[in-house]
């Protein structure tokens, strides 16, 4: 495998990880509201809007690692060919 391939993977695979374990800290320090907003997302706070993003990843694990998992990929490999 070539360098620029184990990096993509490497930080693909990190990346999913994080945004696994991140959750299961911040969730318990999420307020009633934040983890449920009644009025929309939209009427939080920007710490009350991260953490309400932090919740619902927590929630649906495997959809939010695999956008993660791509935006993070397509990052990667653009921004190594950046740099050539």
């Amino acid at each position: 495998m070539k360098h620029k391939e184990k990096l993509i993977c490497c930080s693909v695979l990190i990346a999913v990880v994080i945004n696994i374990v991140l959750p299961m800290i911040a969730t318990p320090f999420a307020t009633k509201e934040e983890a449920g907003p009644p009025n929309g997302a939209h009427h939080l706070s920007f710490k009350g809007q991260i953490m309400h993003m932090l919740v619902h990843h927590g929630h649906v694990p495997v959809s939010s690692s695999l956008i993660v998992a791509i935006i993070v990929g397509i990052s990667v490999c653009l921004g190594s060919n950046c740099v050539k």
